[in-house]
């Protein structure tokens, strides 16, 4: 197929919806409660490379440096986590209310009424219940995410991924998270961290600080784009096995997710390639391929 057709394909089979606004409100005890505001971001997971370069500046001698690297690896891994727990707000149910109705100030003032009573509008609607089972944070940006630790994992979602999504669009994105924590991915970019600064300590010593020290930012360069490649194979990896459960839902809510991107991508395919290299996520076209090519 070439471009308009995979578009058309791919707009027609997954991508339709006759609503055009959501409401969003989250439940406790019976009582609307609003969910916190937490920014995540799978971008801060580079936090720990990124200071742990300061060591080699700060003392000489190499087994400091080591001990110091992996202390801040760790130390701003826990600081991460232990935020995220704390903030976790895991509401008893989650009412989405999909509507066509054209006056968006009515319906922001009166939100709580109308998830209440969903007849005060005349237009077309539907309106589901979900017990999400996961921590939920106030942002209009649709996103998951997943991060595993001492107390247990911990997966956000967004309140506009349940604006966005269709219940069993929600349990498959839901599957893919799950799929992180089965292959311990939190774990495995731990211990790329940890192995990189590793090797990077002797290297610094026997070859760059010989040589030029401009080595050292060609070495964190690298190691960004080798610590992005693992992003984006983890990434896979959870597709897959969330598609042993339902593979056309995770397409649907792929394609949800990231409409304009997949049109980017198929129109202007090799400006799309070049983003790769800072990106945490593949490119959503691909991921809908190699679901597509996984066997049925």
């Amino acid at each position: 197929m070439d471009a308009v057709e995979i578009l058309y394909f791919l707009r027609n089979k997954y991508k339709s919806s006759s609503f055009k606004t959501a409401l969003v409100g989250t439940y406790k005890e019976g009582r609307y409660v609003d969910p916190p505001l937490l920014r995540t971001d799978a971008y801060l997971l580079f936090v720990p490379l990124a200071l742990s370069i300061f060591p080699i500046f700060l003392t000489k001698e190499i087994i400091s440096q080591w001990i110091a690297g992996i202390t801040i690896i760790i130390l701003t891994y826990l600081a991460l986590y232990i935020y995220l727990r704390r903030g976790c707000f895991v509401p008893d149910e989650v009412r989405v209310l999909k509507t066509n109705h054209g006056d968006v100030e009515y319906l922001r003032r009166n939100k709580l009424e109308i998830l209440e009573n969903p007849s005060l509008l005349s237009d077309d609607y539907e309106i589901y219940y979900v017990r999400p089972n996961v921590c939920v944070t106030r942002d209009k940006k649709a996103n998951a995410f997943t991060l595993d630790g001492p107390g247990g994992p911990i997966m956000y979602f967004t309140t506009g991924l349940f604006a966005r999504l269709e219940p069993e669009e929600l349990q498959a994105v839901l599957e893919h998270e799950m799929g992180h924590i089965k292959y311990k991915h939190t774990y495995k970019l731990l211990a790329f961290l940890a192995a990189e600064y590793t090797l990077r300590l002797p290297l610094v010593h026997l070859v760059y600080a010989k040589y030029s020290i401009l080595l050292l930012a060609v070495h964190m360069i690298g190691a960004t784009f080798l610590f992005t490649a693992l992003l984006q194979a983890f990434e896979f990896e959870a597709d897959r096995h969330a598609a042993m459960k339902d593979r056309n839902r995770l397409i649907a809510a792929l394609v949800k997710l990231d409409w304009n991107g997949i049109v980017e991508s198929v129109i202007n395919p090799l400006a799309a390639r070049l983003t790769l290299l800072a990106r945490t996520h593949p490119l959503t076209i691909d991921r809908i391929r190699k679901l597509n090519a996984l066997p049925n």
